[in-house]
């Protein structure tokens, strides 16, 4: 069925005149009105203009005219980046009359290289939460097993993209919220390079502002590893450098499975190692290697930045923390309450400590291209959607590891890549837990995202790839 072919794949038989971009609309839409009923996943429509862009592609195709790279690729983009024609409410109630008058940035590149946006996808309230709901949307589901979350924030997207319902998708992370996302639902995310690909116009922050925020980052989710890579050519206002290697046994691999310090559930950590076992099958250089940093030091740095930017502008969140401390025996909320009233001079001390994580990822990237860790310590698990999906209201959610609960709050690898400033890919590994997709994350070197990228596209040759979801194949 062409909705599951890869982005890449569908442009060829655009290009060959084998489908029209108005017919390919079409087998979205129809796909869309079948099964988004059930997993809720696509939530605002633009199908006038839609439907006139396309046939525009395909009136200048006809001429034979030059056209951009992505011309006639039908898709969704996240709700949390405003983009003319539909809402823009990043699931917050206040913002459900939001109508902007200018698209994002990243959307206006991917207008301008000729994609045709119909759609907006769902994401957690103020996109701050590992699952997607919002009081204005409602409850988005997995297309694996719909009693099981999409991930956040980019949930919608991704699980869009897994269910057939767009090409491709522009998503955003700070915390995981392209990576979770992608492992989830058993497709390709990247989190590029911080500041590789422009974010005015996505909310957070409010709208009208112009910065872009420490440890956020705008990116694409897709079918492929060459899909990532075309879109990161049209998204990147950086000129990308080329990866460091264009064959799977030119990688000097590292691979760092927690060792006590981040916990993984056995049953998804057997599924990578049988993964990376088959790398090896294929001559690809792999080592079990230490962390150029401390993990426990890493991970901290990235809780206080990170809540050191949600808190400034929310002190009733931090209030909500320090109210809350005296029922929480983990420690949690008195933690997160007091990196939300961070001071100037304690935020300085972060970039100071910063400094040095970026020193020793550099030296760790001159010996090793690659490092590959789990994305998060589960695969995806059923839904607790309770609360507005503030993060004090996640507080007393447990997610299991090894049948035991484990808090909610204390997720931990998709830190280490954000606080560095790192690109990192997640891409499919090809096997199931309990019935899920398994992602691996691959952390690639500072500014040189087609790296991660290329092993990725690299590796599908072992996983065979994208794998459709079996309800809607």
């Amino acid at each position: 069925m062409i909705n599951f072919e890869t982005a890449t794949s569908q442009l060829g038989l655009l290009q060959s005149k084998q489908i029209s971009a108005v017919e390919l609309l079409d087998s979205y839409l129809e796909g869309i009105e079948r099964f988004n009923p059930v997993y809720n996943l696509v939530v605002a429509f633009d199908l006038d203009r839609a439907r006139t862009d396309a046939e525009e592609v395909d009136r200048r195709r006809a001429r034979g005219e030059l056209l951009g790279p992505l011309a006639g690729l039908p898709i969704t983009v996240k709700d949390s980046f405003e983009v003319t024609g539909m809402p823009a409410t990043c699931g917050l109630e206040h913002l459900r009359d939001h109508r902007p008058k200018r698209d994002a940035d990243a959307v206006t590149l991917l207008r301008e290289a000729g994609a045709v946006i119909f759609g907006k996808t769902n994401l957690p309230a103020g996109a701050s939460d590992w699952q997607s709901f919002n009081p204005i949307y409602g409850l988005s589901r997995n297309p694996w097993n719909p009693e099981r979350t999409v991930g956040g924030s980019s949930g919608g997207a991704a699980a869009a993209v897994a269910a057939g319902f767009t090409a491709f998708e522009l998503g955003s992370d700070i915390g995981g919220s392209i990576r979770i996302p992608a492992h989830f639902c058993g497709v390709f995310g990247h989190k590029p390079t911080y500041a590789a690909v422009p974010l005015r116009g996505h909310i957070p922050p409010p709208p009208g502002m112009f910065h872009q925020p420490e440890l956020g980052v705008a990116g694409p989710l897709a079918r492929s590893g060459a899909d990532l890579a075309k879109l990161m050519s049209v998204l990147s206002t950086n000129r990308l450098r080329a990866p460091r290697h264009e064959q799977i046994e030119g990688f000097r691999v590292g691979v760092w499975m927690g060792d006590g310090a981040y916990r993984v559930d056995t049953a998804y950590r057997n599924a990578l190692e049988a993964f990376i076992a088959d790398l090896r099958q294929t001559g690809a250089n792999v080592a079990a290697v230490e962390l150029p940093v401390d993990p426990a030091d890493s991970h901290d740095i990235y809780l206080q930045t990170l809540f050191a930017i949600v808190g400034a502008p929310a002190p009733n969140e931090a209030e909500a923390f320090e109210k809350l401390a005296d029922q929480d025996e983990t420690g949690i909320a008195a933690k997160l309450g007091r990196y939300m009233r961070a001071t100037l001079g304690e935020w300085f001390g972060l970039a100071e400590r910063r400094e040095h994580l970026f020193r020793a990822w550099a030296e760790y990237f001159a010996d090793y291209d690659v490092l590959l860790c789990p994305a998060v310590p589960v695969v995806a698990f059923p839904h607790m959607a309770e609360g507005s999906g503030v993060h004090s209201h996640q507080l007393f959610r447990r997610i299991t590891i090894d049948g035991q609960p484990a808090p909610y709050l204390d997720f931990t690898w998709q830190g280490l890549a954000t606080v560095a400033n790192l690109p990192a890919t997640v891409m499919p590994t090809g096997r199931l837990v309990e019935g899920l997709p398994a992602g691996i994350q691959i952390i690639g070197p500072y500014g040189e995202d087609l790296t991660p990228i290329r092993f990725a596209e690299l590796a599908e040759q072992v996983t065979g790839g994208f794998k459709a979801p079996p309800g809607l194949a």
